[in-house]
């Protein structure tokens, strides 16, 4: 199998190893339950080192695909890799990024309290730095894979009864259902970011897994913010979908002379 990999390819070794396993198992040369070949086998057959195996084997944990059983081997898990898409342009749940049909979906509450504001907050919420705000952290899992961390920031004063209550679910159709909150419209932004050493530890990755940072501003008719989104998306498994008009042609800078 030697002769699959591209030594003077700029692609990492382990990642062509990682991505032709990957092809083996959807092609189901490995299905769901087999026992993949050892480290050492799979090391011979490549003619590389275990070290860049066992990276290639990481690969695969991440995305799903197989799992690990110490002292008996590693096991394809699912013959694809969990592959959400999240689209931009709309005020989307976490719910609307998948199939319903074939997808457990869970939350973990990490965060539940009133804080102070600060200027940041305060600034988008427009309100005083004082004010108290609410926060909620969750941890949304699908198939038991964690995907994304996200925190919500919402005004004490409108929304404070978000403590007593259960939180689960759209908080979007909560917000509407109880608050009668008016979700006009948002402004979305997107960056690029390692993990930090907290977000790689909740999230169940290797702090070198990039993350998508996503902070979406919810406001109302009346153009006021009524809550701060930011929501942290594994990299390695997230997509992100927009759907854009036509392209409007633009008169060149020697056009215009």
């Amino acid at each position: 199998m030697q002769d699959v990999i591209n030594r003077t390819s700029p692609i990492p070794l382990y990642v062509q190893v990682s991505e032709y396993l990957e092809k083996e198992i959807k092609t189901e040369k490995y299905k769901v339950g087999d026992k993949l070949p050892s480290e050492g086998e799979l090391a011979g057959l490549f003619q590389l080192n275990r070290n860049t195996i066992r990276q290639a084997m990481s690969l695969l944990v991440q995305k799903g695909l197989i799992k690990k059983q110490r002292g008996v081997g590693v096991f394809v898990k699912e013959k694809a890799a969990l592959s959400p898409i999240h689209k931009l342009g709309s005020m989307v749940s976490f719910m609307d990024d998948f199939n319903l049909d074939n997808i457990n979906l869970e939350e973990k509450i990490i965060q539940k309290e009133k804080i102070r504001a600060g200027e940041e907050l305060a600034e988008k919420l427009m309100i005083n730095a004082d004010d108290e705000v609410v926060v909620i952290g969750r941890l949304r899992i699908a198939d038991k894979t964690p995907l994304i961390l996200e925190k919500q920031y919402y005004t004490f004063k409108d929304f404070g009864e978000l403590l007593e209550m259960e939180i689960k679910g759209s908080m979007y159709q909560l917000l509407i259902d109880h608050f009668k909150a008016d979700l006009d419209h948002s402004i979305q932004t997107i960056r690029a970011v390692k993990a930090e050493k907290e977000i790689a530890r909740l999230m169940d990755i290797s702090s070198n897994t990039p993350c998508i940072v996503l902070e979406s501003l919810a406001y109302n008719s009346q153009n006021l913010c009524i809550e701060i989104l930011q929501s942290f998306y594994r990299g390695d498994r997230y997509m992100f979908k927009v759907e854009t008009g036509k392209y409007i042609r633009h008169i060149s800078y020697n056009e215009g002379q």
